[in-house]
């Protein structure tokens, strides 16, 4: 029975470890929630300078020699540049006339007007980009 009282009994120790790596992992978090915070911001200020100049170099690149395809690619490039008043006002004009060649049965030549109000538009866009 001697040999019993020698067996000390278990003694408690304080453990920390789950603690430490909810900390941990909260704080993980909280940093790359910033990070990303701070990296969303700065691409989304950049992606408007460098898309609305991606969309005037494809709204210059639009290809006349099909009508009906580069009315409604005229159109769509135009309405992503169509920001400020002018730019709308003068959108709009436009779009109007290239609705006539976007539902025409049978659009073969683009007339006149229609490149003046084109190249205007194209020339109001360069200058405030």
């Amino acid at each position: 029975m001697d040999s019993l009282r020698d067996i000390k009994p278990f003694i408690e120790l304080s453990d920390y470890s789950l603690y430490m790596l909810v900390i941990t992992i909260l704080v993980g978090l909280l940093f790359g929630m910033l990070a990303f915070k701070k990296g969303y911001k700065s691409a989304k200020k950049n992606c408007k300078i460098d898309c609305q100049k991606y969309y005037l170099s494809r709204l210059k690149s639009v290809d006349w020699t099909l009508p009906k395809v580069a009315a409604y690619e005229a159109t769509f490039y135009g309405r992503l540049l169509a920001q400020d008043k002018r730019r709308k006002e003068l959108f709009l004009q436009m779009k109007r006339r290239l609705d006539r060649l976007k539902y025409a049965k049978d659009a073969t030549k683009v007339d006149s007007e229609i490149m003046r109000y084109y190249n205007l538009y194209k020339q109001v866009c360069d200058e405030s980009i």
